[in-house]
C-alpha cells in the first residue's frame, strides 16, 4: 500500500514539472528519472521529475509513509546522509547509482530502466544527438579549450612560465572580467578568445619576464558553469548546468537533440530576448570549420523549432533519406546531402515529383538543370539506376581458355575473339564450334561452325564477323571423356560411395585405398557384382547383371595372390561381408542383492538371466525375489514436455550406475540432439524414461532353465534386485482422507483384508470387485468377482493394492404418471375381454 502510495505522489509531481534542473557537476542530485508509461504521460521525459518536488516531512507524514521511508526521501532531497556529494552523469541515458539506491532502499527498484531507446530519426542530422558517441564535457575540470573559446567571468586560467624567468599562478577571472597575476596588476580578458588572451598574457609577461628566453604555457584549468535552457522540439527540454567549454552543438547533445519534427538547419540561440545566432547541423557535418563552434553565455536559450522544409531523396543515391532545407537550395545540394550518387545512378535525369494544388506532378531534371532547379517542401527527388544489362559485349563459354564476357570489336571475326581468350589448343575441339546469336526481333539463333576448316584457311566463310551480345560455344574433347567409378561398401574402415576407376585397377587397389579389412569380415567372404562388361579395345559397355567373383577371406583377414590381382572394370560392386557368428560386445548390469553386483558382458546371443545370477554368486539372503525387474532401456531424453517423472520416481539404479563403468548404457538427449551422461547434466529434476520393465518371477527363472521366465538378455538390460521389504501399500480412492497412500506390515493376506484393516475398508463409491494389485515384480492381478462375493488377489511383500471407485451411471429423469390415461386403456381392455366372453358364449348357444 505504501509503495502505489509513492509511485501515485511521484506521479502527481511528475506532471507539475515543465523543465528538469540539470547539475552536470554532480553538486546536487538534479533529475529522477522514472520509466515512462509507469509513472508519467508517455509524452513527458523520465528525467522531468525535480528533486526539490518531493515535498516537506509533514506531508510525507499525512500520505502514510514510515519514518525509515521518509528519512530515506529526505536524504535523497537534500543529498545528506549515503546521498552526500554523489557525483553522477545524470544526463546520461544510464541511470545514476544515487537513484539505484533510493529504488532499491524503497523497494522500487524493478521500475529503473537503464536505457533510453529512441526511434528512427525522421529527418537526416536528428539521431547524431542520441547516439552517445559525439562528445560532451561534463566536467569543467580538465577541458582543453579550443583557440576559438570566449572567456568569461568565472573561468580560471593557468599560467605556467619556466626557462630563464619561472611563473605559476592560477587565476579566477573576477566578475569584472579581470585576472590578477601576483605583484604584476590586471589584465583584462573577457571577451577575449582563447588564442587573443594567449597572445595578450604573453605580450604583458613580456614587461617584467624575460620571455625571448623562456616559454610560457596558458591553459583553461576550470571552466566556469553556465545554465542553458534548450527549449522547443527536443526530446529534453529544460535548464542545464553546463560547462561554458561546451558549444550549442555539445548542448543539444544533453537534451538529446531534436524530436521526430525537430528542426536541424535552423536552431536559434537567444540572448536577452534577441537571437543572436543559428545553427546549421548540415553545415556543420559537411562543411566543418570551427568559425561554426557557437559558445554560449549564462542565461541563453537554445530554441529548437519544428522543420518547415523537407525533402526526400531515394533510389541511386549513397544515403537516401528524408532532408531538410533552407530557402534557395537546389536539387544540387539535396543531392550532396545525401552522399552523391551511387555507381549504378543514371546521372542525367533525375526524376522530381511535386504536389501541386490536389496532384503529384512528375518533372525531369537534367544534369545541366540540377544547381538552378530549387526544392519545395514535400518534394521528392528520385534517383534512377541504369539497367544491368552488359552492352558492346561478346561472350566466351568454354571449359579451356579463359572463359568470360569481351569486348565488342566492331569487324572481329570469330578467330580472332577465340585467339583473344587463348581458347585454340590441343585440346580444342575442332569438329563444331557454336554462335548463339540474338537477332533484331529478340529471338535467337544457333550457329554451327568448323573450327578445323577456319584453322586451315581464315578466309573461309565460316570465320564470320561477330556481333554484338554473341555467346560463342567451345568445346574440349575432355568434355567427352566419361569418368568410371567402382564402389566398395561393407567392412572395410573407410567405405566410400565411389573410387574412380582406370584401366588395371585390381581388387587389392580397391581395398587398400578403402583402409583395408575390418575385423568383422573374418572368416568371411568378398562378393565383386557387375552390372557392365567393358570393352577396353571397342571402347564399348555391355549391360549384364552377375556375381563374377566370390572370394574367401581367412581368419588372419588375408585373401589370395589370385584375388588380390583380380580385375575389375567400371562401375562393379564390391562387398565385403560381415562374418555372421561376429558380435559386438554386449554388457548388461546387475544391481542390488546379489555377491558381485555390477557389469556384465554376455557370454552369448542367448544367455539368460539364471546364468547371471550365476555369474554374480547368487542372491543375497536379503534378497526380496518377489521384487526383482528387468529393466531394459531404450533412451532417456531431456525435454519440457507435460510427461515427466519427478527425480524420486527414476529408479535408484539409474543413478547409481552412471558412477560406474556402465554409464554410457544410459544416454541423455537434449532438443537439440546433444548427448549427456547424467555427470555432464545434472539437473534430473525431470526427464522423460524411455525404458520398459520386463515382469517375470525370478523363482520360476532359477528353477528351471527351460522356463519362460528365464528371459534372454539383451545389449543395456539392467537388473535389479531389491533388499526385502515387509510392507504393503493402499493407494486409490481410499476413506482415510489424510493420506492418498497407507502402508501396513505384511501379513500374507489377501487385499480385501488390508482395505479392510488398514485403509478403514470400502466406501459406497468404491467398487470392490475391481481391486487390483501390482506386485514388486511389475505384475498386475485382479480381483476375480463371483456375482454373490469376489476374490482379491493374494499379497506378496511389497505389494501396492490400488482401490477404484465405481464408474459414474447415466440416470434418466422419470417421467410424470399420466394416471387418467392410463385407468381408461385398463377400461378398454376390459371391455374388449367382457365383449369376447359373450361373443363366445352366443356362439355355444346356438345363437
Amino acid at each position: 500500500m505504501k509503495k502505489s502510495r509513492f509511485l501515485i505522489i511521484l506521479a502527481l509531481f511528475s506532471l507539475t514539472v515543465s523543465f528538469g534542473q540539470i547539475d552536470i557537476n554532480g553538486n546536487q542530485l538534479s533529475s529522477f528519472p522514472i520509466p515512462n508509461n509507469t509513472l508519467i504521460p508517455s509524452t513527458m521525459s523520465p528525467s522531468k521529475l525535480n528533486v526539490s518536488d518531493i515535498p516537506s516531512e509533514l506531508v510525507l507524514q499525512q500520505l502514510g509513509f514510515s519514518n525509515e521511508e521518509i528519512s530515506e526521501l529526505l536524504d535523497y532531497k537534500y543529498g545528506t546522509g549515503e546521498y552526500t556529494a554523489i557525483k553522477e552523469d545524470t544526463n546520461s541515458t544510464v541511470v545514476p547509482k544515487s537513484i539505484r539506491k533510493l529504488y532499491t532502499s524503497l523497494k522500487l527498484d524493478s521500475l529503473i530502466d537503464d536505457s533510453i531507446i529512441f526511434p528512427r530519426a525522421n529527418i537526416y542530422g536528428q539521431d547524431i544527438f542520441r547516439n552517445n558517441k559525439l562528445s560532451f564535457y561534463q566536467k569543467a575540470l580538465d577541458a582543453k579549450a579550443p583557440e576559438n573559446y570566449k572567456v568569461g567571468v568565472g573561468d580560471e586560467i593557468s599560467i605556467s612560465v619556466w626557462g630563464y624567468s619561472e611563473f605559476s599562478e592560477n587565476m579566477i577571472v573576477d566578475s569584472r572580467g579581470y585576472i590578477s597575476p601576483s605583484s604584476y596588476g590586471r589584465i583584462y580578458v573577457k571577451g577575449l578568445t582563447f588564442n587573443k588572451m594567449r597572445s595578450l598574457i604573453k605580450s604583458r609577461f613580456s614587461s617584467f619576464l624575460d620571455m625571448k628566453n623562456s616559454d610560457i604555457d596558458v591553459t583553461l584549468s576550470y571552466s566556469r558553469v553556465i545554465t542553458v535552457n534548450i527549449v522547443g522540439e527536443v526530446y529534453n527540454p529544460g535548464s542545464y548546468n553546463i560547462p561554458a567549454i561546451n558549444t550549442a552543438f555539445n548542448a543539444l547533445i544533453a537534451a538529446n537533440g531534436p524530436t521526430q519534427i525537430g528542426s536541424v538547419r535552423s536552431i536559434y540561440i537567444k540572448r536577452n530576448g534577441e537571437i543572436v545566432d543559428s545553427l546549421d547541423i548540415y553545415k556543420f557535418l559537411f562543411n566543418p570549420d570551427k568559425t561554426q563552434d557557437i559558445y554560449l553565455e549564462d542565461g541563453d536559450y537554445i530554441f529548437v523549432p519544428p522543420a518547415r522544409n523537407t525533402v526526400e531523396v531515394s533510389g541511386a543515391i549513397n544515403r537516401p533519406y528524408t532532408y531538410e532545407f533552407k530557402s534557395g537550395e537546389s536539387v544540387s545540394d539535396l543531392v550532396k546531402y545525401a552522399g552523391g550518387f551511387d555507381r549504378h545512378a543514371f546521372i542525367d535525369i533525375l526524376t522530381l515529383k511535386r504536389v501541386v494544388y490536389n496532384d503529384i506532378k512528375v518533372n525531369d531534371v537534367h544534369k545541366d538543370d540540377f544547381h538552378l532547379t530549387s526544392v519545395k517542401n514535400g518534394d521528392k527527388i528520385v534517383v534512377n539506376s541504369i539497367s544491368n544489362k552488359l552492352s558492346n559485349v561478346v561472350s566466351v563459354r568454354s571449359s579451356i581458355g579463359v572463359e568470360g564476357d569481351y569486348e565488342f570489336i566492331f569487324g572481329e571475326t570469330l578467330l580472332g575473339l577465340l585467339h583473344r581468350s587463348k581458347c585454340i589448343s590441343q585440346k580444342t575441339f575442332l569438329k563444331k564450334v557454336y554462335i548463339i546469336r540474338l537477332n533484331d526481333d529478340r529471338t535467337k539463333s544457333h550457329i554451327a561452325i568448323n573450327l578445323e576448316e577456319i584453322l586451315n584457311d581464315k578466309t573461309h566463310k565460316d570465320n564470320i564477323l561477330l556481333k554484338e551480345h554473341d555467346i560463342v560455344r567451345v568445346l574440349s574433347v575432355e568434355d567427352f571423356d566419361e569418368e568410371f567409378h567402382v564402389i566398395i561398401k561393407g567392412a572395410v574402415r573407410s567405405p566410400r560411395s565411389s573410387y574412380i576407376y582406370g584401366d588395371g585397377m585390381s581388387l587389392q587397389d580397391v581395398l587398400l585405398q578403402a583402409g583395408g579389412i575390418t575385423q568383422k569380415a573374418k572368416g568371411s567372404r568378398i562378393e565383386v557384382a557387375r552390372i557392365m562388361d567393358y570393352d577396353t579395345k571397342s571402347n564399348t559397355i555391355k549391360p549384364i547383371r552377375a556375381v563374377v567373383k566370390k572370394i574367401k577371406i581367412d581368419d588372419n583377414l588375408e585373401i589370395s595372390l589370385q584375388a588380390q590381382n583380380f580385375l575389375l572394370q567400371p562401375f562393379d560392386q564390391i562387398f565385403v561381408r560381415e562374418n555372421p557368428d561376429y558380435e559386438e560386445p554386449r554388457n548388461i548390469l546387475i544391481s542390488g542383492e546379489v555377491k558381485y553386483p555390477g557389469t556384465y558382458a554376455l557370454l552369448s546371443r542367448d544367455e539368460k538371466i539364471s546364468s547371471i545370477i550365476s555369474r554374480a554368486g547368487g542372491l543375497t539372503n536379503s534378497a526380496h525375489v518377489d521384487g526383482v525387474k528387468l529393466y531394459r532401456n531404450k533412451n532417456l531424453q531431456l525435454n519440457d514436455i507435460d510427461a515427466t517423472i519427478e527425480k524420486t520416481d527414476i529408479p535408484e539404479w539409474l543413478i547409481d550406475s552412471l558412477s560406474n563403468n556402465n554409464g554410457s548404457l544410459i544416454k541423455f538427449y537434449d532438443k537439440g540432439g546433444t548427448e549427456y551422461n547424467l555427470r555432464e547434466f545434472q539437473d534430473t529434476s525431470k526427464i522423460i524414461a524411455d525404458y520398459e520393465v520386463i515382469s517375470f518371477e525370478m523363482k520360476k527363472a532359477l528353477s528351471k532353465n527351460n522356463s519362460r521366465h528365464n528371459i534372454i538378455l539383451f545389449q543395456g538390460d539392467h537388473i535389479v534386485v531389491p533388499e526385502e521389504l515387509n510392507v504393503v501399500h493402499i493407494k486409490g480412492a481410499l476413506n482415510n482422507l489424510e493420506s492418498p497412500t497407507i502402508s501396513s506390515p505384511y501379513f500374507g493376506k489377501r487385499a480385501h483384508f488390508y482395505v479392510n484393516n488398514f485403509a478403514g475398508g470400502y466406501s459406497l463409491d468404491n467398487k470392490k470387485s475391481s481391486t487390483i494389485v501390482i506386485h514388486p515384480n511389475g505384475s498386475i492381478k485382479r480381483t476375480i468377482n463371483f456375482g454373490l462375493f469376489s476374490l482379491s488377489p493374494k499379497i506378496k511383500s511389497g505389494s501396492t493394492i490400488k482401490v477404484i471407485n465405481k464408474s459414474p451411471k447415466n440416470i434418466n429423469l422419470k417421467e410424470e404418471v399420466d394416471y387418467n390415461r392410463h385407468i381408461e386403456s385398463v377400461i378398454v381392455k376390459i371391455t374388449g375381454l367382457i365383449s369376447l366372453s359373450l361373443l363366445i358364449e352366443r356362439l355355444n348357444n346356438g345363437f
